[in-house]
């Protein structure tokens, strides 16, 4: 079950919430902005600034259906000039730029969210992972996926395997063979909705699938309505974006006392503060872990220099011996007897 917002009041704080979109790579993140910082709601800028702690909701991942949608779309298209070679290479030029923008928003999102500066907004990730595997283990029905997406991707993907109406196989959600499955179970909960992304952006940038709308369909665009769906499934449902008071996001229009909003502007706040305490419990530790190594630069530091300084070492041992050789050659018996001895402890 997704978490519950809870209600926290920040009197000095007087940022406000504000959905910003990249022109870099299309995506939109709510943010919490200062005034000063002259980014408003709705804005669009060229890039997104590094040092925002940034929100996904569920709307900002259906930015991403449009671009999908155009080579899915395309690929339609092209079935109906099946022999025109100068319309296909025109329409594979729309696919070919639909995909580059694909390309920027997937990179960027599985970037953010594997820095953890990027976060989804209301959603249990722990949730998020153990419904991610229960669809890579046992599957979810095909045409249930279709119905809330309000698509038939699923369905013609099976349809196109041989399978008819009601003997569809559940769908299974399946990493690309780069992923190593033992490994991704090991992933913390952030790290495998980020490998999730970018099983997603691997599958955009093979050129394999690539050869019609089905292997596009099948090894690609079923994955990412996947993902959207989990993040659905295990999200509160304010952040969905659908309360009639949440329509009509624009500059001109008040936005800070919608349910959404508020919802953002709190979700927000409690994962700054998550950040911030896990922040300063890792810091005895990496103190020790200083002061550790600083204690043991020192002791090696303290050691006497004739341990350390071979030369220094050897030099009067070279010496002894050169001198204990002159007195073994010496005519005296007891001379020469006192070298030998000498010689043979040295």
């Amino acid at each position: 079950m997704a978490m519950a917002v809870t209600e926290t009041l920040h009197p000095q704080d007087n940022r406000r919430v504000a959905l910003i979109k990249s022109l870099a790579t299309n995506n939109r993140f709510y943010a919490l902005v200062r005034p000063e910082t002259g980014i408003r709601n709705a804005d669009t800028v060229e890039h997104i600034p590094d040092d925002l702690l940034l929100g996904i909701a569920y709307p900002c991942l259906e930015d991403g259906l449009n671009d999908f949608a155009v080579i899915r779309t395309t690929y339609e298209t092209m079935d109906f000039f099946p022999e025109d070679d100068e319309m296909r290479k025109e329409l594979m030029g729309i696919v070919e730029d639909a995909r580059g923008k694909l390309v920027r928003r997937l990179t960027e999102l599985r970037d953010r969210v594997r820095a953890r500066s990027a976060h989804f907004l209301g959603t249990d990730l722990e949730e998020f992972k153990a419904y991610a595997l229960d669809i890579m283990d046992r599957g979810y029905p095909r045409r249930n996926l279709d119905s809330m997406m309000k698509l038939n991707v699923f369905a013609s993907v099976a349809e196109a395997e041989g399978h008819k109406n009601g003997s569809e196989p559940y769908y299974r959600y399946e990493f690309r063979p780069e992923f190593d499955p033992a490994e991704l179970l090991q992933l913390p909960s952030h790290e495998f909705v980020a490998a999730m992304f970018a099983d997603v952006l691997n599958g955009v940038l093979d050129d394999a699938n690539y050869k019609n709308r089905y292997t596009f369909d099948r090894n690609v665009f079923q994955k990412f309505i996947a993902l959207m769906f989990i993040n659905y499934a295990t999200t509160d449902p304010v952040f969905y974006g659908t309360n009639k008071a949440d329509y009509g996001v624009s500059e001109e229009k008040d936005m800070e006392d919608t349910p959404l909003y508020r919802a953002v502007a709190r979700e927000l706040r409690a994962i700054e503060a998550r950040l911030q305490r896990e922040k300063l419990l890792a810091q005895p530790a990496a103190l020790a872990e200083r002061e550790a190594a600083r204690r043991g630069e020192a002791e090696v530091l303290e050691l006497p220099g004739t341990l350390v300084n071979e030369d220094a070492l050897l030099g009067p041992i070279a010496s002894l011996c050169a001198t204990a050789k002159r007195l073994a050659a010496n005519k005296d018996p007891d001379t020469a007897k006192f070298g030998r001895v000498i010689l043979t402890d040295a």
